[in-house]
Order: structure tokens, then sequence, then C-alpha cells
């Protein structure tokens, strides 16, 4: 009888891990500490994945993978809209993407590749508000966290970027929400950076 317990024992827990639907051996869901799931974020076109909290939602899936809320709000810009004269309006959801591309240039550090490149692009595009940095490590490369305000016609966000380098490739996972939904939803892009992976 007891050799019975023990065989059964040992083919429940063969069978038990299998039952947990796999993506290349690797988990479509994760348990979260706090008792949430999160689902697998990654494809065959990059060199990662990440976890996102389940009620997200996937809006992009190749090379840049974008992941939203449903949580979305209509904001006005100062640009009117064709005849009428009305303000546009932009649909807008807190959402993160992650980014891989190649380095045209050696920068000597993160803080060189932000101050030299990243802060002046996104300049050229945004009214960029004063930055605040964080250092970390995400999937095991070391990392700086940027966390900053965006202003565009009229319409004001807060972003963070998490960028590391890995192999002449700038790795970002970008965070963006409106001000007032920013704190809210923030803890998304912690989620994605604690369980970014290279493959």
């Amino acid at each position: 009888m007891k050799r019975l317990i023990i065989f059964a024992v040992i083919i429940f827990a063969l069978i038990l891990p299998s039952c947990q639907p796999t993506v290349n051996d690797i988990s479509t869901e994760l348990a979260l500490d706090d008792g949430s799931m999160a689902l697998l974020a990654g494809n065959s076109a990059v060199d990662f994945y990440f976890y996102y909290p389940e009620n997200w939602t996937i809006h992009r899936n190749d090379a840049m993978i974008i992941i939203q809320t449903n949580d979305t709000e209509t904001l006005l810009t100062d640009i009117p809209e064709g005849i009428s004269g009305e303000p546009l309006a932009y649909m807008t959801a807190p959402n993160i993407s992650a980014q891989v591309f190649s380095l045209l240039e050696n920068y000597a550090a993160i803080d060189d590749y932000w101050n030299n490149f990243a802060a002046p692009t996104l300049g050229q595009i945004f009214t960029l508000g004063p930055d605040a940095a964080e250092e970390l490590t995400v999937g095991g490369e070391p990392a700086k966290k940027y966390t900053y305000t965006l202003s565009l016609s009229g319409m004001d966000f807060k972003q963070s970027q998490i960028i590391f380098f890995r192999q002449r490739q700038v790795y970002a996972l970008i965070y963006t929400a409106t001000e007032d939904k920013y704190d809210t939803y923030a803890g998304a892009l912690d989620t994605a950076a604690e369980t970014f992976v290279f493959k």
C-alpha cells in the first residue's frame, strides 16, 4: 500500500506542473506575491519575455510589445479639429511598451545614453519636465529608471523609462499614463521589470 501511495504522489508531482499552459516551456501565467495573476508577454520577434497584470491587454505584439489597461480617458488637445474648430480629442489609457533597438553610437553608460540621446530626442517632440533616476537590475543587467512629465498639445502625461543595455542593444520598458492615473497603475511597470527574462 505504501508503494502505491508513493507511486501516486510521484505521478501527481510529474503531472501537476504540466497542467500549467506553456509556450516553448515558458509558463503563460505567473502567480504574483500579492495573490494576483500575471500573463506572459513575448513573441518570436524579441529575445525576451516578461509578465503583466492579468487585467491588462496586449495592444501590439511584435518587435514592440504594448500592453494597456482598459481604463481609457479622452483628453482634449489645443489643436482645432477641422471645420468645427473644436479641440481635437485623443483617447488614451495607461500603457507599457517594451522596445529593443541597436545602438548606432557607443555610450559609456546609461546616463550618457539618456542625457545625449533619449532625453534630447523626446525633447524634440514633447516639453519635458525634470527627471529623477533610480538604479535597478533588469534581466540580470544594470538598469536605470527615469521618471519625468511630458506635455504635448495641451495634454500632460507622466512617464517612466527603464533602460538597460545588452550586446550593443538598448532595451526600454516604458510606462505612460496621465498624471492623475500614473500612481494607480505604476505597479505594472515593476511587475514587468521584476519578471523580465532574456530567452
